[in-house]
């Protein structure tokens, strides 16, 4: 396994948790501009003894919220016609994602135990549709992740899953 260096926005990560099943985080922003940079990531839904695959990826759904309107991060015509055509329930309104908050000092104590999968090509702005972050800066954390940890979040709201297919780009 090829030791991670970078991470961009889009970027597939893999891990096997505590549990022996391989979990997968979809980065979905990424803070350079000013000290200390941190990365965003999406909780996905796949929970497997065998290692992910983009395909697998592409067939699983993230956790978050499809109830936010900001016109401030509006997606395009076209994305929001992707996102309502997966997830027609939620129109007029836009998805978001319940995110995980990773410092990058942090990340790279562990980088060694994830694997770079490869990268999507997503929509921007699902953390700010979201408005639900947690700090995962540990290995402790992340090797603990089970599913229905993300059943309710740490304010009590029931999470949602979505199709990660409706956040990609076409």
């Amino acid at each position: 396994m090829q030791k991670i260096k970078d991470i961009q926005r889009g970027d597939v990560l893999s891990y096997k948790a505590n549990d022996d099943k391989y979990k997968v985080l979809l980065c979905i922003r990424v803070d350079k501009e000013r000290s200390p940079h941190c990365y965003w990531f999406a909780a996905l839904t796949y929970d497997a003894a065998e290692r992910p695959s983009i395909e697998d990826v592409c067939e699983s759904n993230f956790y978050g919220t499809g109830n936010s309107r900001s016109e401030s991060y509006a997606y395009s015509a076209d994305e929001l016609e992707n996102m309502w055509s997966w997830h027609p329930e939620i129109k007029p309104y836009f998805l978001g994602a319940y995110s995980y908050l990773i410092w990058r000092k942090d990340f790279m104590s562990f980088r060694d135990k994830i694997e770079l999968l490869g990268n999507l090509s997503i929509v921007e702005h699902l953390e700010k549709h979201s408005g639900r972050v947690t700090n995962a800066s540990s290995w402790t954390f992340l090797s603990d992740d089970r599913i229905d940890r993300y059943k309710t979040n740490p304010f009590g709201q029931e999470q949602k899953t979505f199709k990660v297919k409706a956040i990609l780009r076409l």
